[in-house]
């Protein structure tokens, strides 16, 4: 399930899963994580991305939103994606 995410980007979180290095402390902050918050930012190992990465979708990716994409950038100061945002995307990337 998931991607084959190098050992050394994980710590554990308890006797049977490891997480992110990162993803855990008070402000998280994932070790693949490159770039500014807010500004432009990728996922180095994005093809090796664990399985809970897949699962968060960017909001209105695929035409809905998406909470857990909404409560992240909440934790960065960020206002929710708009499905005008994400067409700005689109057509910025296209």
């Amino acid at each position: 399930m998931g991607g084959q995410v190098p050992a050394e980007l994980t710590e554990k979180l308890d006797s049977h899963r490891l997480v992110m290095r990162g993803t855990q402390a008070y402000q998280p902050h994932c070790i693949a994580l490159e770039g500014s918050i807010g500004v432009a930012t990728r996922c180095r190992i994005h093809p090796q991305r664990p399985s809970v990465c897949r699962e968060v979708q960017p909001a209105w990716a695929s035409g809905e939103p998406s909470l857990q994409c909404d409560k992240a950038r909440s934790m960065h100061g960020l206002p929710p994606l708009t499905r005008e945002d994400w067409a700005a995307f689109n057509a910025s990337v296209a």
